[in-house]
């Protein structure tokens, strides 16, 4: 069981009697590199997670959210969703989803690569990236952005009434935003490489 589903069920495992619980947890990683005239422009490197949990009682329905998932912050937005479910309508078709049998499809949407890949060789693309645009047309005469950017994103779900999954995929890309000017008049044009890790970008193919 991963760390994200095994907080969920234990979430969702909170739940009094006559009580639906849903905890839904995420976690994601981005990076994103921009490069302009040969060098870093920015380089940003953003971490998210939360936990958001929906309570279910006497047809009444509440939702809380918190962007940490420490013990307390679980116990607190448990709390919370039961308060705003005390103030909902109540509605006799709310209720959370039961297990059906079904084995849910498996994707391969996940690279270790992504995670593992050098800073360094994230910036070298984003670089290579903008050299490419440049070189690929003598009418081109700036360029507007070149960057690499990957994520990384992770989530689980679970219920008080037998639910639990989980999730990830990765992915990443580099773009290409250029100026190219002929006959007093001035174009954009943008190219991107898309793959699930970094080995299946080519900038070439971007420019």
């Amino acid at each position: 069981m991963s760390e994200l589903l095994e907080i969920a069920t234990r979430v969702a495992g909170w739940a009094n009697d006559g009580e639906q619980v849903e905890a839904f947890v995420v976690h994601e990683t981005e990076t994103e590199v921009r490069a302009y005239e040969g060098e870093v422009e920015s380089f940003t490197r953003a971490e998210s997670q939360g936990v958001g949990v929906r309570v279910i009682v006497d047809g009444k329905q509440g939702y809380a959210y918190a962007g940490t998932l420490d013990d307390t912050a679980l116990q607190e937005t448990l709390r919370e969703a039961r308060d705003n479910a005390s103030f909902a309508e109540p509605d006799e078709f709310n209720g959370l989803a039961v297990p059906d049998g079904v084995e849910p499809a498996s994707l391969e949407l996940w690279s270790d690569t992504v995670g593992a890949f050098p800073t360094e060789d994230k910036i070298a693309l984003a670089i290579e990236l903008e050299r490419a645009a440049l070189a690929a047309d003598t009418r081109i005469s700036g360029i507007e952005s070149a960057e690499y950017i990957d994520s990384a994103y992770e989530s689980a779900v679970a219920t008080s009434t037998g639910i639990a999954a989980a999730a990830r995929e990765t992915g990443c890309y580099v773009s290409v935003y250029t100026l190219a000017e002929a006959d007093g008049e001035t174009q954009t044009g943008f190219g991107f490489s898309i793959g699930r890790d970094p080995s299946e970008l080519d900038p070439a193919i971007a420019a």
